[in-house]
């Protein structure tokens, strides 16, 4: 799934026009919701690479339960 996500960004990657800012602002908007100002800054410093469900959640934790 990331690669074809990837492949799908790669041509936002060539240069941030103010087109291309735009369409990453639709993108965030629509795939992240209430992380989307975030996500937005996150890909315009990373040249159009979209932050990993970890990057946004920070790292996730399993607890077991002791009987």
């Amino acid at each position: 799934m990331t690669h074809l996500i990837s492949g799908l960004m790669s041509w936002m990657r060539s240069g941030l026009t103010d087109r291309h800012r735009n369409d990453l602002l639709t993108w965030a908007k629509n795939e992240y919701k209430k992380d989307w100002q975030y996500a937005y800054r996150y890909m315009l410093d990373h040249n159009g690479r979209a932050p990993t469900l970890r990057e946004i959640n920070g790292p996730s934790y399993i607890r077991k339960e002791v009987a």
